[in-house]
């Protein structure tokens, strides 16, 4: 049985089908991403409730339940729309900025860059002088940072310690570095409502963590009560050695430029998405368009005659439309345009004859190969042409 329905699928689908599949599981992996990186759990967990309840409405035959999804629709989305806003304006902002626009391999910073930001916060964290750096990600900050003055100095660790001095003016801001570059001081960025994970943390840890959470920005942020180091990165504040911040800002420029030196950890889950992505196309595929029943359907189409001399018309009455009954799947149907379908007969040769028939089922013009004619009504059409009257008739 097994064997038959494999045969049976493996006839039926079409080249048309594998892309479909394919452009359905891209959009799919998309969205695993953005769930998996960018949107909230919430959010994720109602797509997923929604997702479950609708398939077990169509496979139980839930009549109530399915009209409730069928008609409001449109009102769920909006609902989602509205309530989830904020991660669906990440999702855009997080497409816009994917790998196939990433930045060039010349943004990456040299070793030595990596050494005077490390050693700076070290010396920073020793000395319990408080500090908060961002690198960007893809993602654009402006939307998210506010205030700041521009730098655009070179990065050193002397410049560092003097911008985050207790009595410098711009300590309590964020440095952006960016292109190599202290771009700028002074930030001020989103604070997060994580209590829990700010933990005895100050102002510095709630602006980099909300900061980590709208974008897929990271921070560097030295407590000056503690004079320990965190980073944050993807929502998440975790507490980190002064030897671990060359490696995780390392990590977190190759994750941005697409050098191949992504952990095996990433790239495994990274497959696992995509195969999850095209196991659901497939599986969306087979339940949703793919059927083996064939139904037939009737539709009235029009009979057009072609190329009729000029000196000739068609005496009445005269066929003007014909029925045709078509059979196919599901699928066949949803792709049949019925306002192109139409009995198409050439009369442009009479050879004198004033009688002319045809067979109307080879005549149908734009029907879909995936649909057979099933019957014809009528079979034979038969018309008989008349000479045109003059002017000098008609005005008789």
């Amino acid at each position: 049985m097994m064997w038959f329905r494999l045969d049976e699928l493996a006839e039926s689908i079409r080249v048309e089908d594998f892309l479909d599949i394919a452009i359905v599981a891209s959009l799919l992996y998309l969205a695993f991403v953005w769930l998996r990186d960018r949107a909230s759990r919430s959010l994720g967990i109602v797509v997923c409730a929604l997702g479950v309840i609708f398939l077990l409405a169509r496979w139980l035959d839930l009549y109530l339940t399915t009209m409730a999804f069928h008609y409001g629709s449109v009102g769920i989305l909006i609902a989602m729309v509205v309530v989830f806003q904020h991660d669906i304006r990440h999702g855009f902002e997080r497409l816009a900025s994917s790998h196939w626009f990433r930045r060039s391999h010349a943004d990456l910073p040299c070793g030595k860059i990596l050494d005077t930001i490390t050693e700076a916060v070290a010396n920073m964290a020793e000395h319990r002088i408080g500090s908060l750096i961002i690198f960007p990600g893809r993602e654009p900050l402006e939307r998210h940072v506010r205030g700041g003055i521009d730098v655009d100095g070179k990065i050193s660790q002397q410049l560092l310690l003097s911008i985050f001095h207790p009595k410098s003016p711009g300590h309590d801001g964020a440095v952006l570095i960016t292109q190599n570059r202290i771009a700028q001081l002074g930030l001020h960025l989103p604070l997060s409502t994580q209590l829990s994970q700010v933990h005895d943390g100050g102002t510095r840890h709630a602006a980099a963590l909300g900061l980590a959470e709208c974008s897929d920005a990271i921070a560097l942020v030295v407590s000056e009560e503690r004079g320990t180091i965190s980073l944050a990165r993807d929502s998440t504040l975790t507490e980190i050695e002064p030897a671990d911040v060359a490696e995780q800002l390392r990590s977190h420029f190759c994750e941005q430029s697409g050098d191949d030196c992504q952990n095996r950890e990433s790239r495994r889950t990274d497959w696992l998405t995509k195969f999850a992505a095209v196991l659901s196309a497939v599986a969306l595929w087979l339940l949703f368009a793919y059927h083996t029943d064939t139904i037939q359907r009737t539709l009235v189409v029009p009979i057009e005659y072609r190329n009729l001399p000029s000196t000739l018309e068609i005496d009445d009455p005269k066929p003007t439309h014909a029925e045709v009954t078509l059979s196919g799947s599901e699928p066949a149907f949803a792709v049949l345009n019925p306002s192109e379908l139409a009995v198409s007969l050439e009369v442009k040769d009479v050879d004198g004859r004033r009688v002319l028939s045809w067979q109307t089922e080879p005549n149908v013009v734009n029907v879909p190969k995936e649909l057979h004619v099933q019957n014809m009504s009528p079979e034979t059409i038969i018309i008989t042409l008349r000479e045109k009257p003059s002017s000098q008739e008609v005005a008789q």
